[in-house]
């Protein structure tokens, strides 16, 4: 059965967002690692194919593996039949478990699993309305250099649309001048923030970028996880800005495209120091923690 689930294994296509976007709907299923516009413009960097059925589906990781996969979400027969199929092929891995389906492969395949967490993938959570009023202490450090580049220079933002991206694309083109770590596996963007943006009327995606003295600067870039959520999917800062212009551009997106949404998914940190400082220094409300599960 499993050789028959790899055959059907296949490219993430833009006619597939309609129904994964139901199938999350209908489980509650909130990582951003499972929500369409993330699997379709990470495809070719995490080396992802995807299998679809009409109630669940999962998600093979080649790049982290021959026989590693996202969690399936979905139907709980549908995923159940999954699991029990994979774990009798050697290697078989999952990754991007919530805290309730590690409690579930326990509960249902009990003494066959090691189940860890896998921190790096955590999703951090910001409360939209506490960073735009950036109050209190922990926001004081922030405040004031957010204060001093409105004093120093003139400040513009702009939407992200077909009479600005040719900015945001500059944006994308400084970035990529300096070398940047690499998350796990070696995995970095070297692509994704161009396709999200060539796509973004099909993927949803709204956006701001940051002008300094009329200079493009800085982007950010999301769409919706589900009615209370946005999710940031591109975050970028031109190499020599000034510092803090990265905290100034994510309060502007926010204050421009907050709409009815209440939270904000800053996506994980990939173990990445000086990305896990940034996230912090937003300070999140909580995390969506992240779990693996291997086959003993």
């Amino acid at each position: 059965m499993f050789d028959r689930i790899r055959q059907q294994c296949r490219p993430v296509c833009l006619e597939d967002r309609q129904i994964i976007d139901a199938i999350r709907a209908k489980a509650g299923h909130k990582l951003s690692s499972h929500a369409f516009p993330s699997l379709y413009v990470w495809q070719k960097e995490m080396k992802l194919l995807l299998y679809l059925q009409e109630d669940f589906f999962s998600v093979k990781i080649n790049s982290r593996g021959d026989n590693v996969w996202f969690f399936p979400c979905g139907n709980e027969a549908g995923i159940r039949s999954f699991v029990k199929a994979g774990m009798d092929t050697p290697g078989f891995t999952l990754l991007y478990l919530r805290s309730g389906d590690a409690q579930w492969l326990a509960e249902q395949f009990p003494g066959v699993w090691e189940v860890r967490r896998e921190e790096e993938s955590d999703e951090y959570i910001c409360r939209i309305s506490e960073y735009l009023a950036m109050e209190g202490g922990s926001y004081s450090e922030v405040r004031k250099k957010i204060r001093h580049l409105e004093r120093e220079h003139h400040v513009q933002v702009r939407e992200i649309s077909a009479a600005t991206q040719e900015d945001a694309y500059e944006v994308l083109r400084q970035w990529r001048r300096v070398s940047h770590h690499v998350g796990q596996e070696n995995i970095e963007d070297s692509g994704v923030s161009e396709i999200a943006l060539a796509q973004r009327e099909q993927l949803s995606l709204f956006g701001s970028i940051l002008y300094l003295d009329e200079r493009p600067v800085a982007l950010y870039a999301g769409f919706p996880i589900d009615e209370e959520t946005m999710d940031v999917l591109v975050g970028k800062c031109v190499p020599d800005a000034p510092n803090y212009t990265v905290y100034f551009a994510m309060r502007e997106f926010l204050r421009q495209h907050q709409g009815g949404y209440i939270y904000c998914n800053l996506e994980e940190d990939l173990g990445i120091p000086g990305i896990r400082m940034v996230k912090q220094k937003m300070r999140p409300i909580s995390k969506n923690e992240v779990w693996e599960a291997v086959r003993t």
